[in-house]
């Protein structure tokens, strides 16, 4: 789809952003051939070559540039998500990949003509219908104007959003960029009319955006060379629509169902979301931080009241944008080497480090709304790695056939979850800054067994106690009372004193 749109082809453009001049820039965009601002370009043709074009390297190469928040030192972030999400194969030969791309592209240009072009040329060709007829074989008949209440809903409510979008930025105050974010929102909304649009998808569909301008830029700037014609076609801006919508659609396809939501079917699919949360929350923040979760629950916060944003933004509003995008990278990375790729499982891990960070004071609060206030304005992270990093290892104790013992002897976890205030870490973890951590670990265990066993003791004595007493019981029915109703009562003594001796006898094996 070619993006040099002319004053006259407003009727394309669903965001009506070029009716409403204020607080518009009209930046000369043109084919995005010039300085963007708010992009600071970044491309590098060697690391293109050995990470795009060589196919004898592995993916692991990237994994400690991801862990250390440095996958935007090689300067293709843009491609290698590209790899990530499954648009191309570290496979694919370069003609592969070229041909790909053009499908990917052509598939969008024939949506567009289904569903924005067409939609402009009907909305010049409606007839005039009264939408209150009553009569029933009129009625019958398809009514365009519901489908067109729908449409102009649907744009009105894409408008709304974009216009908020990153207003403090330069770039996304750009009519061209407005236009650009409205139509690859509005295509996908009417191509999945069963979740159609929801709010969140705006600030994702921007951070590809900013992703995609930073290496097309990077790339427009090198010096002609033989090498830069040979992959020109990565980053023709004539595309630039097409190829950012291709990556937010497959960030959608594995994201998706923290999304849907139909007015046929509201709590139910409001309960895809609600069951990942409420699995954050009483099983997998329970295994990694009892203490913690103890406390959530004790002061009955709401987590939805955040955790719905942080899940369906991937945490773009908890981060400083370049910062989200390191999480990115690792979300992605982990998303590309899981094979069971029903959604992006590390999003619930970096949630999980993400309140672990935090304990400290949230443990210091005895109010839910002080606990909410804290979350939802949630403090700038100084170690970005080191809660990547974290997100990383709560994954592997979870997925773990003993998740309990995987948690004792992954020292990187316990460092981060004790690397603040120790007094108030979970008991195991409080000596995590000893040199001799694994015994230490291991006395703990120890500990844990002889705790087990004095319960165990202290159960068989209470049983002793009830077992005297269920004998003193019997002795004094046989004593004093012959009635047949005793009798039925002393027959559930017997029966009851049996079990007892039946549980005593496996205690003592």
């Amino acid at each position: 789809m070619n993006n040099n749109i002319g004053e006259d082809d407003d009727d394309l453009l669903i965001s009506g952003a070029r009716n409403n001049n204020r607080g518009q820039i009209n930046l000369d965009l043109s084919n995005y051939s010039c300085n963007i601002p708010d992009i600071t370009p970044s491309f590098d043709l060697l690391n293109f070559r050995k990470f795009i074009l060589n196919q004898n390297w592995n993916m692991s190469d990237l994994q400690e540039l991801i862990l250390n928040c440095q996958l935007s030192s090689i300067k293709l972030r843009l491609s290698i998500w590209r790899l990530f999400l499954g648009i191309f194969s570290i496979d694919d030969p370069l003609e592969q990949k070229i041909i790909k791309l053009n499908q990917h592209r052509q598939d969008y240009q024939n949506l567009s003509k289904q569903y924005l072009q067409a939609e402009t040329k009907k909305e010049s060709k409606r007839t005039i219908r009264n939408p209150l007829l009553q009569n029933q074989q009129e009625q019958q008949k398809p009514n365009v104007w519901n489908n067109f209440f729908e449409i102009n809903h649907l744009k009105s409510e894409i408008k709304k959003d974009v216009d908020r979008t990153h207003q403090d930025k330069q770039l996304f105050q750009s009519l061209k960029i407005k236009n650009l974010l409205s139509n690859i929102l509005f295509i996908w909304s009417v191509k999945n009319p069963s979740i159609s649009y929801r709010q969140g998808m705006n600030e994702l569909a921007a951070n590809v955006i900013e992703v995609y301008f930073t290496e097309a830029q990077g790339f427009n700037s090198l010096e002609d060379s033989d090498d830069k014609k040979e992959i020109a076609i990565f980053y023709d801006t004539k595309f630039a629509e097409e190829d950012i919508f291709q990556l937010f659609e497959q960030i959608m396809v594995a994201h998706v169902d923290m999304f849907k939501h139909t007015p046929e079917s509201q709590k139910k699919q409001q309960l895809i979301i609600q069951n990942r949360i409420q699995k954050i929350y009483d099983q997998q923040l329970k295994i990694i931080d009892v203490t913690l979760f103890k406390h959530l629950k004790v002061q009955d916060v709401e987590l939805s009241v955040f955790l719905v944003r942080w899940i369906r933004c991937m945490f773009t509003r908890e981060f400083h944008v370049e910062d989200s995008l390191k999480v990115w990278d690792a979300i992605f990375y982990d998303y590309y080497l899981t094979e069971d790729k029903q959604w992006l499982l590390l999003v619930d891990c970096v949630v999980i480090a993400m309140f672990v960070y935090v304990r400290d004071q949230i443990l210091e609060k005895d109010d839910p709304n002080a606990c909410l206030k804290r979350f939802l304005k949630y403090p700038p992270v100084e170690n970005l790695a080191q809660l990547i990093q974290a997100a990383f290892s709560i994954k592997r104790v979870l997925q773990s056939a003993n998740p309990e013992q995987a948690l004792l002897q992954d020292q990187f976890l316990i460092t981060f979850l004790g690397s603040r205030d120790v007094s108030k870490s979970p008991k195991i973890f409080q000596n995590a800054k000893n040199q001799e951590i694994l015994e230490e670990n291991n006395k703990l265990i120890e500990a844990t067994n002889l705790k087990q066993q004095d319960s165990i003791e202290m159960q068989m004595n209470q049983a002793q106690l009830l077992l005297k007493a269920l004998n003193q019981g019997i002795v004094c029915i046989q004593r004093f009372n012959t009635d047949k109703s005793v009798n039925e009562v002393k027959q559930l003594l017997e029966n009851a004193k049996s079990e007892l001796l039946k549980c005593l006898d496996q205690q003592s094996n």
